[in-house]
Formats: C-alpha cells, structure tokens, sequence
C-alpha cells in the first residue's frame, strides 16, 4: 500500500464547535408532563453544545448531530419505552464540489428509559437507566465516527482519532451493576464489543481517507487529493463486507476521487463492487476505455 503522507491542513477559519438537535416527541393527552418534556428537551440540547467534549483538534467548521427519541410509552416513576434515532456528520460552511453528507446514523428500538423531566438535566450522572446516559453512549460514538473521518493520515499506519472516544464507551460498561441492566444494554454493549475488538478496522481507514480526499478535492487541490486513490483502491479492492448504504452515501465521492486517475481500473473496480451505480461511474472512465467498451458492445 503506497504510504499517505498528505497532512489535512487546518485554517483559521476552521472553529471545531458541535451543533445538537434534540427531539423528546411525546404525543400522550397529558398536556402538563409534555410541556416539561418540551423543557427537558430544550434544556438537554444547549448542554449537550456547551459540553466539554475534548476535541482531538478543531480543524473541521461544525459536527452536526441530530438526536431524537420518540417516546411509546410511559410508565410508573417516570419510565418510558420509546426508540432512539441519531444522525450526524461534518457540515460545511459553504457549497462544496462533493457536498459532505450526514450518513453517521444509529437506531435503537424498544429502549427503556427513565426521565426526571421535574428537573434539569444531568449529562455526569452516569445512571444506567437514565436519558442522559443513553444520550451521552450514542453521541460519544457518533463523535467517534467523525474523528475517524477528520483523521491526519500523514503516516503509514495513521491514528485513527474515533478511538478516543470509543474507548469512552467502555466507561459504559463499568456502570452496569445487575444482569437487569446489561439485558437492557444489550445492544450497546454489542457496539462497545466492536469497537473493542476493532472488528473493522479497513473501514474506518477508507472513511479517513475518503474524507481526506474529499477535503482536498472541495479546496480545489485535487493534485494533493490524488494521493489517495491507491490507498483507497487498496481497501476496495480487498473489502467484501461494508456498512449498510455504504454506496449509497458515496458513490458520487468515490467516483470523483477514483476519475482522478487516467487508469480504467480504479472506475471499473467502482463498477465491479456497485453496479447499481454504474451510470455514474461510468462517465468518469477515461475517454480511450469508453471507446473501447463501445466497440466491443458492437
């Protein structure tokens, strides 16, 4: 694998700062405890963007996320039953050649929960059954997956700067005291085992590097950005397993990064993993394989 020794360069501009939006949705007849939901929910979203996060750097403008819950039902001592949803990505201040998309996405159903809506929110009180503590495990690992992707890959085997914060999500664990509660964490728990194990760590290289080239290409130093190509059609080339929509959500920037080479097999790799986008790839082939494809069509 040819060594990245391209360093993403940080500007002044760049402020590093995390945007929250928080949805309680609540739509039961009661109309007091709803408008303390409401309350509870503005309250939890301005510590969410006031807290202390221990950014790596601040080379990024803003980290977008979105959290909602939406709340199924609620029962004795302020316990609900609900599911969790949480998106999240790097925004940019301005249009951008590839747009950056907010494809970091994570669910969870059938969450059981207690909320002292009476109250302030506390994000420190790491009560395993607690709102507050379900947040703070889901944002620590979407901040994870945009770390990765905000990653200097200036050496050959770069830190990938997730795993701060997924080691984070190990203090998770430490809490849960009774078989009760890691029953009701067993979906988290199966998460922190992942990111424990490193069970994929390719993954996590080609989302940095594809952010990388994404960035150089976006700053109009698309020279910079083919770097990149091989590292990147290494992994490709040896990944048979990816993330839910992966194509999807990146088809159009891999097909730019990859049209930066006049090689044909860096755009027919593209084809060969995901045909379904093959319209696109195929108009970044190189102009002599376009004709030869034609002719052997006729």
């Amino acid at each position: 694998m040819k060594t990245v020794i391209i360093l993403l360069t940080a500007f002044h501009l760049f402020c590093g700062t995390a945007d929250f939006s928080v949805k309680l949705i609540y739509i039961k007849p009661d109309a007091d405890v709803r408008i303390k939901i409401t309350n509870f929910e503005s309250t939890l979203e301005k510590q969410l963007d006031n807290y202390n996060w221990k950014f790596p750097h601040d080379d990024f403008d803003k980290i977008e996320t979105n959290i909602s819950v939406n709340i199924e039902k609620a029962t004795a001592n302020k316990t609900f039953t609900g599911i969790i949803n949480i998106s999240s990505g790097i925004a940019s201040p301005s249009v951008q050649t590839i747009a950056l998309k907010k494809d970091i996405y994570f669910n969870e159903q059938d969450i059981v929960f207690t909320m002292d809506y009476e109250n302030d929110p506390n994000l420190d009180k790491m009560d395993p059954g607690s709102i507050e503590t379900l947040v703070l495990f889901y944002v620590n690992l979407v901040l994870g997956e945009n770390f990765d992707r905000l990653s200097y890959t200036d050496q050959k085997n770069f830190r990938l700067e997730g795993d701060r914060y997924f080691q984070k999500l190990y203090e998770f664990e430490n809490i849960l005291t009774s078989a009760t509660e890691r029953i009701s964490w067993n979906k988290r728990l199966e998460i922190i085992n992942k990111y424990r194990q490193n069970a994929n760590p390719d993954i996590r290289k080609l989302n940095a590097l594809m952010y990388n080239a994404v960035y150089f290409i976006n700053s109009g130093k698309r020279d910079r950005a083919r770097f990149f190509v091989e590292p990147i059609y290494e992994i490709i080339s040896r990944t048979t397993e990816y993330p839910v929509n992966f194509f999807a959500n990146n088809f159009y920037a891999l097909s730019e990064i990859f049209s930066l080479e006049k090689d044909a097999k860096f755009v027919n790799l593209l084809i060969e993993k995901d045909p379904e986008h093959e319209s696109t790839y195929s108009q970044k082939l190189p102009k002599q394989s376009v004709r030869e494809k034609t002719k052997i069509n006729e």
